[in-house]
């Protein structure tokens, strides 16, 4: 596809577009908020591009970066019961039809043009990493061990997941099938397989290896979580006694775990995401309140005892920084396996939605258990003392270095 002339900003510079493609909540869009306004200090353009306009407002991205539509898709019938790797999971994100996919592609391929985009950042964003791929921009991605797998051929299955090898050539085989065909109805060239996808595409894992949802099968660039502090400070009040921090999401067994949260011996602060706080404020007791503002993570980790959480990346890995354990429930393969992660290593609990009994002394564990203690501030001392307000910073000046190269 042709090129259109590049769109120059104030400063001569063609703007850089960011991109967020799948996923829910902060974990995507914030690292890209924060990459946006460091390149506006540095007199760097960006547009960012999201399927979640909502959630960009809520954290006031528009500030320093232009916001539009990203382009996305769904599964279609064919959507597999059990995704076994990366394939299954592009697969299941709107890779299973050359029609849809090809779709997708071209509108990609046109924001990018329209854009003038010299280069494309992206955070969980497949599709457009592709269509850079199409145009020959150069690219750059964030992610955790989830979304930048192991770059290995076939992709490795999702541990804990029995899938022989057969079976994921298989699978990358139908979907290097679908994306072929795509790329033929763009006129492009094919990819020889599917881990080309992240050729040349400069890489930063916002994780740890302990963390990695795929465990220590690679060597990878890990540059940690980023420190983002912001939301509202917490305010335990003056009595003290253990004091429990819970990120909670609308899902099966919500009730059933904030009724043992209500129960527990403990100071309780929840956060409540996809809920009004109205339809579940009866929990509330002295000592536990429910909040439906985003709460300043790094403080309220630092202020608490333990964590319960649903298996969102960014906060199980705050709590461990803060040497805080965690309680795990996972609705989904990326929840769980993170979940097996901090459980392998000591630091927390896994808890089944489906299992109600075990909430409480589960709540109870978590609070009393030294071993896990112990086993989270091993990994906050194994971390402790980086700057992690310039990991971001410093990771994408390296890359916009290499641009200008």
């Amino acid at each position: 596809m042709r090129r259109r002339r590049r769109r120059m900003n104030r400063q001569g510079l063609p703007p850089i577009l960011l991109a967020a493609e799948l996923g829910h909540g902060q974990g995507h869009l914030a690292p890209l908020g924060a990459i946006a306004a460091h390149l506006a200090s540095r007199g760097q353009s960006c547009l960012l591009a999201t399927h979640q306009p909502e959630m960009a407002e809520t954290l006031g991205l528009h500030r320093h970066a232009s916001i539009l539509p990203a382009p996305t898709g769904m599964a279609g019938p064919q959507a597999v019961r059990l995704q076994a790797s990366y394939a299954s999971l592009l697969h299941d994100c709107g890779w299973h039809s050359p029609v849809a996919l090809a779709g997708r592609l071209r509108a990609w391929c046109s924001l990018l043009q329209f854009s003038s985009a010299q280069a494309l950042l992206v955070d969980h964003a497949p599709t457009a990493l592709l269509a850079a791929r199409v145009l020959r921009l150069p690219a750059a991605a964030l992610g955790t061990g989830f979304s930048l797998p192991p770059l290995h051929n076939p992709f490795p299955a999702y541990p804990t997941i029995p899938a022989r090898e057969e079976r994921l050539r298989d699978n990358e085989a139908r979907v290097l099938l679908v994306v072929n065909e795509a790329l033929a109805a763009l006129r492009a060239e094919p990819l020889p397989n599917l881990q080309s996808l992240f050729s040349g595409v400069e890489l930063g894992l916002k994780t740890y290896p302990e963390l990695d949802h795929y465990g220590s099968v690679r060597e990878a660039n890990y540059i940690g979580l980023p420190d983002f502090s912001s939301g509202l400070a917490v305010d335990w009040g003056k009595t003290r006694g253990p004091r429990l921090l819970a990120y909670l999401r609308a899902g099966d067994g919500l009730e059933s775990l904030l009724a043992a949260l209500q129960a527990a011996p403990a100071q309780v602060l929840v956060r409540l995401a996809d809920l009004p706080r109205a339809t579940v404020a009866h929990f509330e007791r002295p000592g536990l309140r429910i909040l439906d503002r985003n709460v300043w993570l790094r403080q309220a980790m630092e202020s608490c005892d333990a964590f319960v959480g649903s298996g969102s990346h960014g906060a199980v890995a705050e709590a461990l920084l803060a040497g805080k354990p965690c309680l795990i429930q996972h609705f989904q393969m990326e929840q769980r396996l993170l979940a097996e992660r901090v459980a392998s290593f000591g630091a927390g609990l896994v808890l089944a939605p489906d299992q109600p009994d075990s909430f409480g002394p589960a709540l109870q564990r978590l609070l009393d258990d030294p071993t896990l203690h112990q086993a989270a501030r091993r990994f906050a001392a194994r971390y402790a003392g980086r700057n992690r307000q310039r990991i971001l910073p410093q990771w994408v000046d390296g890359w916009v270095e290499k641009l200008a190269a």
